[in-house]
């Protein structure tokens, strides 16, 4: 599961340069609107700049993953009988292996990891790591291989 989430995180961090870009191109419009009610004579209210923008769409960005996060992980509980039967196939062995054969500076995949631990995988794979790329590399061939939950 973590290894999705973190393929998620993926997704966040490419959402998150949309979010910048649309706060820049809000702001450059605001900035254009508010010279033109100057210009009027109007009351010219103070636009947001496009860093506040820019926080508050990550904020909201950041807020909607961790929900669907804590949403997903709270679907997948052992309460869950197709997920629990699910995961006892002796496939996921494979997945828990390619883990723990590999050292990394984040608290394994197969632990209970918090916002901040999946924000570190999805830096470090966007920094390039090596190590954590190669995972990350062999958990995708693997999961190709797992059964797939029934809805």
């Amino acid at each position: 599961m973590n290894f999705s989430m973190i393929m998620m995180g993926m997704f966040e961090g490419v959402f998150a340069q949309l979010a910048a870009g649309m706060a820049e191109a809000l702001s450059n419009t605001a900035d254009v609107l508010t010279g033109a009610l100057a210009d009027a004579g109007g009351a010219t209210p103070k636009p947001k700049t496009s860093a506040d923008l820019n926080a508050e769409l990550n904020g909201k960005l950041k807020e909607a993953f961790s929900g669907l996060r804590k949403e997903v992980a709270e679907g997948l509980t052992g309460k869950n009988k197709a997920f629990k039967t699910l995961i006892e196939d002796p496939s996921f062995d494979e997945g828990v292996r390619i883990v723990e054969n590999h050292r990394l500076k984040l608290p394994r995949l197969t632990e209970r990891l918090s916002d901040a631990d999946l924000a570190g995988y999805v830096r470090l794979i966007q920094g390039g790591d090596a190590d954590v790329s190669k995972m990350m590399q062999e958990l995708g061939e693997w999961q190709k291989t797992t059964p797939r939950l029934e809805r």
